[in-house]
């Protein structure tokens, strides 16, 4: 592959995530600006029991205005690897505790700077309430395994990236 050649970079906008307005050389060498959102690395955590259930939390998400299913999601303190901040948003959003984690998958997405790392959480165990941000309001839930297939079938109310981490999760587990 051809490379591309960054010109130069701005950012339009700061805040929890950032606006950056980048312009590239193409092969051709005709400039192209592009419009890039700037994210930290997240962590997807695929939750289960040893009794075959996810772990599922539903919130309220502002981009798509509306209530999403999804595992326990969260941002990478820069001062934690992603299975430590796992281990603690897992407990901190759902009161539960994995036995194991086990890295998953990287993704990168085309038009933001974030690494989302998919982790699977197994043998998880409730060991505690939750301990929200004064920003979350989470209801927490369990799915049994025929359940939860169904629900990454219709996947209606939640992201590719939870679709992709669910089957990825059953996968490894060898429940697919």
């Amino acid at each position: 592959m051809i490379d591309w050649k960054k010109i130069n970079e701005r950012f339009a906008y700061r805040g929890w995530r950032n606006m950056i307005q980048k312009r590239f050389e193409m092969p051709d060498g005709r400039h192209a600006d592009f419009d890039v959102v700037g994210i930290d690395t997240f962590v997807t955590i695929a939750a289960f029991t040893k009794y075959r259930e996810a772990i599922m939390v539903r919130q309220f998400r502002p981009g798509p205005e509306m209530v999403l299913t999804s595992f326990p999601e969260g941002l990478v303190d820069p001062r934690e690897s992603p299975e430590m901040t796992a281990r603690r948003e897992l407990l901190e959003e759902t009161g539960f505790e994995a036995g194991h984690i086990t890295l998953l998958k990287e993704v990168r997405s085309a038009y933001t700077t974030e690494r989302q790392v998919i982790l699977l959480a197994s043998d998880c165990h409730k060991v505690g309430e939750q301990k929200l941000d004064a920003t979350e309001f989470i209801e927490v839930f369990s799915l049994p395994l025929p359940e939860f297939r169904k629900m990454l079938r219709q996947a209606e109310d939640t992201s590719f990236v939870n679709v992709d981490a669910g089957y990825l999760a059953l996968d490894r587990l060898g429940w697919l």
